[in-house]
This record gives structure tokens, sequence and C-alpha cells, in this order.
């Protein structure tokens, strides 16, 4: 042992015997405490604190979900707990974007589909446009209307299955190669293409929306169909989209709107029909701060009594009844009213001419959810006003859109 270790321990030794037994056993166990202590803090440190911090982010996003649902809240889609994710190019977007018409209404039973339906053929047959429907309505009326009985019965075996439709993809699925290639084809109009939807789509919907609000999805998902639709991939295989939408502000519908360049609203020519066109105008300038660029491209009345237009083209002496001029006065008025304080590109929309308007045929009600009037090759005399009818409409709609290039 070096000469210097005996001093030291020879000291070590002299304290302990001078210190006294109960004063070295207290710092022994002050020494044991400390450590356990150390040690449990450590334990602390690796097992509980991640779950304290994942309670925390719990409560972090449900309180978010909360504010964005409270009564004095801005609603569910402009709540100041959500983040506005709008993508960086998003108004070139819109800007050199192929017509999209979302066909709304909060409203139902106004016409929405059989409009939807008999345009989609109106642009494919007479004008020779590369047309995509999408069906964004969970009861899948579109759906049916334009696939043939053998789709629509794959479609049911594949909600059966518990799969989901091709609409309830689209507003999770991102991937516009997908899109491309997913559409069924629409009966009897060969340059058209449709996403189906049926009752899956509702569950979809509600889920995305619930993953967002608990910010599960990092992504904006109101603008999540406008990445798709906007994508090169899809503009350059359509020329016209045009959506049906639900008549609710649903997820789907949210992104319908976001996506689109423009929105056609149907209505019957009643009191409470047109009143229900100022509310849901109001509801498009309430959300404007979501889609800057929307156009409403016009207002158009459905289901006249009489066809506005004789078979030789003239716009007839009476063309609407005294209950639908009435109805048109008043729902004019109050359009201008809900969006006299709306930014520009809803502000100047108007109801479509009288002309334009479709009548209520009745080849138009029994083909509603089984096939497209417009597509058949009939030449009877009420096939053919109901065609008539529609490319009046189609080009009273393209002169519009041309107006707001």
């Amino acid at each position: 042992m070096s000469g210097e270790s005996v001093p030291f321990f020879s000291r070590v030794l002299t304290h302990f015997a001078e210190s006294g037994w109960e004063d070295w056993l207290a710092k022994l166990i002050v020494a044991i405490c400390l450590s356990a202590l150390g040690g449990l803090a450590l334990w602390v440190w690796k097992k509980v604190w991640p779950h304290i911090r994942s309670v925390w982010a719990a409560k972090r996003r449900l309180d978010r979900a909360l504010t964005a649902v409270a009564p004095d809240s801005s609603g569910l889609w402009l709540s100041h707990s959500m983040r506005v994710g709008r993508p960086s190019e998003y108004d070139r977007w819109l800007r050199t974007s192929k017509p999209i018409i979302v066909v709304a209404n909060l409203k139902g039973g106004v016409g929405k589909t059989t409009l939807t339906a008999n345009l989609i053929a109106h642009y494919a047959i007479k004008k020779g446009e590369r047309v995509l429907g999408i069906d964004l309505d969970f009861q899948g009326s579109l759906t049916a209307s334009a696939l043939t009985e053998e789709d629509r019965a794959h479609l049911l075996v594949v909600e059966s299955d518990r799969g989901l439709s091709k609409a309830a993809h689209l507003i999770d699925d991102r991937d516009a190669a997908w899109l491309r290639h997913a559409p069924d084809q629409v009966a009897g109009v060969p340059n058209a293409k449709l996403i189906s939807a049926y009752y899956s789509l509702a569950a979809m919907e509600n889920r995305v929306m619930v993953e967002w609000l608990l910010g599960k999805r990092n992504a904006d998902i109101r603008y999540h169909l406008a990445e798709v639709l906007h994508n090169e991939l899809i503009q350059n295989s359509f020329d016209r989209i045009l959506i049906d939408a639900p008549p609710r502000l649903t997820t789907a519908s949210i992104q319908a709107f976001c996506a689109a360049t423009h929105v056609l609203i149907p209505t019957v020519l009643d009191e409470l029909s047109t009143e229900a066109v100022a509310a849901f105008a109001e509801q498009l300038k309430i959300h404007q701060e979501l889609w800057p660029r929307l156009k409403l491209v016009g207002v158009v009345g459905t289901m006249t009594a009489v066809s506005p237009v004789t078979p030789t083209g003239e716009l007839r002496e009476r063309p609407l009844t005294d209950v639908e001029v009435d109805a048109l006065a008043s729902g004019r008025i109050t359009l201008k009213e809900a969006l006299s304080t709306a930014n520009t590109s809803l502000r100047d929309g108007t109801f479509m001419p009288i002309e334009a308007f479709i009548p209520d045929k009745t080849e138009l009600s029994r083909a509603a959810g089984h096939r497209i009037v417009y597509a058949s090759p009939s030449q009877v005399q009420a096939f053919r006003d109901v065609r008539d009818a529609f490319d009046r409409l189609g080009d009273e709609i393209d002169r519009r859109i041309a107006g707001h290039a």
C-alpha cells in the first residue's frame, strides 16, 4: 500500500469512529432513499411521462373539436380552432381549371340530380366533351340514373361485403392516378364517366371529419378533393366535371365547393323553395373564405308547369304560372340581398333567363333514378323537348362561364 493511501484510509476510519454509528446509518439511509427516488424519477420519465403527454395531447385535440362545434363558434367548417390549410397552388388551380360545376341546394326535391344527369349527357353528346360526373350524395340517386343495371348490381355487392363506393375512396384518397382509371361508364353516353356513390360514403365522411377535428390528419381535408381534381392527370383527362352534391354541408359537399370553379343552384318556383335559395346563397357567402374563387353561375328554375319555350324555339307569351312568376320575383330580390356583401364572384350570380328553365316533364320524373332521358335515342316529341331544354340550359351556362373568364 502506498504512503499516500495509508493516511487517507486512516483519516476515513478515524472520521467513522468519531462520527458514531447512528450518524453513518442515517447517511446510508438518506443515500439509499435518494438513489431510490432517482430510480423512480427515471422510471417515471421513461414509462409514465409519455402517457401524461399523450393525455395532454388528447385533451388539446378534444378541446379543438369542442370549440369547432360550440354553439357560439363560427360553425364547424369555419372554426378558428381549425387552421385553414389552403394549398399554395390553389388560386392558380382555379384560374386555369377546366369547368368544375357543383349542382347544389340545401333543399331537397328540387330536381338537382335530374339536372346533373342530363347536363352530363348534354355536354358529352351534344358538345362532344369528355365529362366526369361525381356523385357525392350517399343516397346514390345520380349513380342509379347513370349506371347500367349490371354496374348497379356490382355496387350493391361491394356495399354488402362492407366495401367502399368509389366516392368514399375519392374524399379520402389523394391518388389522382387512381381516379383517372376508376370511373364507371355512364350508360348510353360514350364520352361520360361517373364516380359512383352509395351508403358507405356517409360513414367515410364522418370518419374523415372526426379525424380532422381531432387533429389526426395533417392536411386540411376541406381541400382534399381540390388537390385531386386539379391534378394535371385529371385536368388533361376531362373537359368538364359535374358534381352532384347532397343537400347538406357534409364533408363531401365542403370538399366539392372548395374544388369547384362554379356552383349551379336548381330550385322549384314556389315561395318556400326560393327562400331556401337565399338561405343557401347566404351559406355560400358565410363560407367564402374557404372558396374565394367560387362563382355562382346562376339559379335555374326546375319543374315549371309548362315548357317556357314553344316547339319552334320561341318564348311563350305566358311561360310561367302566376305562382311561379311571384316566386321568381321574390327569389331575385332575396338572392340579391343575400349576396349583397359577398365577394364579386358570388355577388354577380343571378337567376338564369326563363328560356333556360327546365319544365316538369313526365318523362323526366319517370326516368329519375333509372336512366337519363337526354341519352335516350327516342325521337318522340317529349324526349326532343327535354333535350332542347337542357341544350338551352347548357348553352346559357357556357355563355356565363365564358363571361367569368
